[in-house]
């Protein structure tokens, strides 16, 4: 199974940590996203697309 990831909603690399989103996909782990961001400027996603594929 691929996912085509777009938004960080979708993504399955995203947490909560303390009632905090935060992204896990680049550097530094666990970089926290405001609530209002859609996509961080610092995001991956702005530029490109994440394939999230599934080995079972």
């Amino acid at each position: 199974m691929i996912f085509v990831v777009t938004k960080c909603a979708e993504c399955p690399l995203l947490s909560v940590v303390e009632g905090q989103r935060v992204c896990n996909v680049g550097p530094p782990s666990h970089r926290p996203i405001a609530d209002g961001d859609e996509r961080p400027s610092w995001c991956r996603m702005r530029k490109e697309q994440i394939i999230v594929r599934d080995f079972k």
